[in-house]
């Protein structure tokens, strides 16, 4: 999931302006994989284990030494769409704070966040999307 330009990302209370991205990536943390005998090519696999992985860049006017600190455990929304309630989809995530880093270009400073999702139970999906419609 990808989303480019949110109209609003909140970090618990904290309102974080100047995001110009966030991504949701899911990886495999563990695959089970079975072969039959009757030839070399997999005939089940199934992801026991996942991990969801949250990316928010956030671009930096100046100095600003707001970051949030590492361990720091709270829910991330990021409010999508248009101007009007119509297209609007709201993406609720709890997550964790697994590192912050910068990076500049020139002028331009970016932060760079990357949070972990943890679900409220092992077989429920962390993100949770809502309206769209």
């Amino acid at each position: 999931m990808l989303v480019i330009q949110p109209k609003m990302v909140k970090f618990g209370e904290a309102c974080w302006g100047g995001v110009s991205r966030v991504s949701v990536e899911t990886s495999s943390e563990g695959m089970t994989k079975d072969w039959d005998e009757d030839g070399p090519y997999v005939v089940f696999a199934d992801s026991t284990r996942r991990l969801t992985s949250v990316h928010v860049a956030q671009e930096i006017d100046g100095d600003d030494v707001s970051g949030p600190g590492l361990g720091v455990a709270d829910e991330l929304v990021v409010v999508v769409g248009s101007g009007n309630d119509a297209g609007r989809m709201t993406i609720s995530i709890d997550v964790v704070v697994e590192s912050v880093s910068y990076s500049f270009s020139g002028t331009r400073s970016t932060r760079l966040i990357q949070l972990v999702a943890v679900s409220s139970a092992g077989d429920i999906d962390p993100v949770r999307v809502t309206g769209g419609g």
